[in-house]
């Protein structure tokens, strides 16, 4: 159907020569907004870049097939100047138009990744207004779900009570549950993962605090406190706890040295600083990673994180080895904050040396400038660097701006590459930890599997934006890129169907993302073929997951914890409705 030259703009048309006769037009390849401001479109589907960002339908109503819808659009024109006429609507108006066929692969998107109308952001997913349509068709339900949109800021639970004038602020803990709380977190399997504190550094951290011993290494008093208080919020939470009754709860920890950070934002940038910001990171809730994750990549490079240090002499390297430790860290959480989210990470990798930590063999002795401590094996740390660098390849040549712009033929070759590397990563992990616990070990497997199906699917689910080779395709069929990001989705959910909430609770804050994202891949799935057998197997196992996240609920949980797990344990049940509804109306039909 063609509309007046409402679309383009009346000097095309008019003209002192040929102004009356149809002029032959090529077919057009930009948006109607686009092609109104003369900018160049990239046709992402459903909506280009332009679009996007404006939360407007994009459409394309100004191809034409033939000279004939040609004269007929120019006819239109001649009559409508004799009579008063709209004025031009430089945007589309009305609801959500599907620009390209419904399948599979053609109108979601998932952090920049098209998956048939339904993206995520901030680690929470949302529907888009063409989404939320093509979903109300296939299940016949109106239920909302615009709730879990990341343009609705979620407002975490506060502890009931409120600092007053006269409060007193939370103390230091007691020296002996401190040092009790430093021995756990070390052994932990958080601290084999992430090594986030130094024991010769922290001794000058505890000096600073507790006695205002400053030095080099922790030459601030507002740092050093900030510093206890974040390891005593990450501790509590992630290591064993000797002694519960000693323990304030974890959310008062954080709560008090997220009130102190202007005071240390006063000091200069310190070790304590970025182990504080750091800490807090990690412990933190989905919305506030992001600042503290942005606060501690600019600490890491004004200390000089980013370079590999050289300098072997000197009372400081330890805080030297210490800093780059931190930089890699911040290095990993960047990786896979970007990669959840399609935003662009913090650190930009050509201004970083990303020499690996030297090890002699994964189990030998140190070599050379070795940036661990001695006293444990962090095999995991270096499988976890080597998986950031993995990920990092992957939202640049899948997800930042260029990459979304590049080819069929090079986004293909990119995936495969890509998988290619993941699969060499996947081949370098060791099948034992050697930690000293058979369930510890379980849980690393555990954390490294999980990631490794997460980025699988990440990789394989954005073949969709080849339109061309979706149509001429079974997406469906076994090996087909997107059915290997279904697949890789599956293993997640069962992956985690086998951790034990009893032992292994606290470590689900590190997997609400990835879950709710494969929930979101076999939701697409069902709605796409609700009559097919897999899908009643998908829906039972959305199902089991969706209970044993309930589970999870242990005695001491955090608040800021329990209202992410309620969040994502809420709209993986509303998902689970909506496709047993799509499963039904299907089999009503038919």
């Amino acid at each position: 159907m063609n509309h007046p030259a409402r679309a383009m703009p009346s000097q095309r048309l008019s003209g002192h020569d040929g102004a009356n006769r149809p002029r032959r037009t090529r077919r057009t390849y930009a948006c109607d907004s686009c092609s109104i401001r003369k900018i160049k479109c990239d046709r992402a589907t459903p909506q280009c870049d332009w679009c996007y960002h404006h939360n407007i339908p994009c459409t394309f109503t100004r191809n034409r097939d033939s000279s004939r819808s040609c004269l007929r659009q120019t006819r239109s024109d001649t009559s409508s100047s004799n009579s008063p006429s709209p004025p031009a609507i430089p945007f589309p108006q009305g609801g959500p138009q599907a620009v390209t066929p419904q399948g599979f692969g053609t109108d979601i998107c998932l952090a920049g990744q098209t998956l048939g109308n339904i993206c995520a952001f901030n680690g929470l997913p949302f529907f888009s207004p063409s989404g939320l349509e093509w979903i109300r068709a296939r299940t016949g339900e109106d239920r909302s779900l615009d709730r879990y949109c990341s343009l609705r800021p979620i407002t975490w639970p506060r502890l009931a009570k409120k600092r007053t004038e006269g409060d007193r602020r939370l103390s230091l803990p007691d020296k002996s549950l401190l040092y009790e709380q430093i021995e756990a977190f070390q052994k932990s399997i958080c601290g084999q993962f992430l090594p986030l504190i130094n024991r010769t550094c922290f001794e000058c951290t505890i000096r600073a605090a507790y006695e205002k011993k400053l030095s080099d290494i922790s030459p601030g008093l507002s740092s050093a406190r900030i510093c206890i208080l974040a390891f005593m919020a990450l501790s509590s939470f992630f290591a064993a706890q000797p002694h519960v009754d000693k323990i304030v709860t974890a959310d008062e920890y954080a709560r008090e040295a997220q009130d102190l950070l202007p005071e240390m934002l006063n000091e200069s940038v310190t070790l304590d600083g970025l182990q504080a910001l750091t800490m807090l990171a990690i412990s933190g809730d989905m919305l506030s990673i992001e600042l503290l994750l942005s606060m501690a990549t600019r600490f890491v490079f004004h200390l000089k994180g980013n370079v590999y240090p050289e300098d072997v002499e000197g009372v400081t390297l330890d805080a030297k080895l210490h800093v780059r430790n931190l930089f890699w860290i911040c290095f990993t959480l960047d990786k896979m904050f970007s990669l959840r989210t399609g935003l662009q990470p913090f650190i930009d990798v050509t201004n970083c040396d990303l020499r690996l930590p030297r090890m002699q063999t994964v189990t030998g002795p140190l070599e050379g400038l070795q940036p661990f401590y001695r006293q444990y094996n962090h095999t995991m740390f270096l499988a976890l660097i080597r998986l950031s660098l993995v990920q990092s390849k992957v939202y640049h040549g899948l997800y930042s701006f260029s990459a979304q712009r590049q080819s069929d033929a090079d986004l293909l070759a990119t995936i495969r590459s890509l998988d290619i590397a993941l699969e060499e990563w996947r081949s370098s992990v060791p099948t034992s930890w050697g930690l000293p616990t058979p369930h510890e070990n379980r849980m690393a497997g555990f954390l490294f599997e999980m990631q490794y199906h997460y980025t699988m699917a990440a990789i394989h689910q954005t073949s969709s934006r080849c339109t061309a080779w979706v149509r001429n395709q079974d997406t469906r069929a076994a090996g087909s890129s997107l059915a290997l990001s279904v697949a890789a989705s599956r293993s997640l959910l069962r992956k985690f169907l086998e951790t034990d909430p009893q032992i292994e609770g606290q470590f689900l804050l590190f997997c609400l993302p990835e879950l709710s994202t494969s929930a979101i891949h076999l939701f697409s799935n069902i709605l796409m073929s609700p009559q097919e057998d897999r899908s009643d197997t998908d829906l039972s196992l959305m199902r089991l997951v969706l209970q044993h996240i309930g589970k999870y609920m242990w005695r001491q949980m955090p608040t800021t914890f329990t209202a992410q797990v309620r969040l994502v344990e809420e709209f993986m049940g509303d998902l689970y409705h909506l496709a047993e509804m799509a499963i039904l109306k299907a089999r009503r039909g038919q």
